[in-house]
């Protein structure tokens, strides 16, 4: 029987953060998908797309995000847009059931030598699926080597430091 993620609202888990004025945590292991995900699009010109699974967690100072791992599908995509192929979502869903984490957490994907950003198009992407939910984005750009995560509030994408967890 499949997993269901975050299929209803339960009690976020106390735990203190391991580094104050943080809200996200990656594990190294995400970071190495995400970057192995993106390399390969490079190589065939094309960007990359992925939800990120983990924990939604709070404490003292409010809520916080730890990412765990990463699901993905088959993309429609060339080197400037990406999105999951329809023909793919059970694929996605399976995906998902395989992965570490009780919630979708964020997303990620690549832009191809223009840099870390959310454009427009990714600004409606990232409030249609969080709203106003903790939600994160990693862009990844394979041809500069940067990744850089945002979050989203007012329509306006927010800059968010991260910390990446052994």
């Amino acid at each position: 029987m499949p997993k269901i993620i975050a299929s209803e609202q339960s009690e976020t888990e106390f735990r203190t953060r391991p580094v104050r004025g943080v809200s996200l945590f990656v594990s190294e292991g995400v970071i190495a998908s995400v970057t192995a995900h993106a390399e390969m699009g490079c190589l065939e010109n094309k960007e990359i797309l992925g939800l990120l699974i983990g924990n939604v967690l709070r404490d003292d100072a409010g809520t916080y995000v730890k990412v765990t791992d990463t699901a993905t599908s088959g993309l429609d995509a060339d080197e400037i847009s990406v999105r999951f192929r329809k023909d793919s979502i059970e694929e996605l869903f399976i995906s998902m059931d395989g992965c570490d984490g009780d919630a979708i957490v964020g997303w990620y994907h690549s832009h191809l030598g223009i840099g870390c950003y959310l454009s427009d198009v990714d600004i409606k992407t990232h409030v249609g699926i969080f709203g106003a939910d903790v939600g994160y984005a990693l862009v990844i750009d394979p041809v500069e080597s940067k990744l850089a995560s945002f979050s989203c509030s007012d329509g306006r994408p927010h800059a968010v430091p991260m910390i990446i967890m052994t």
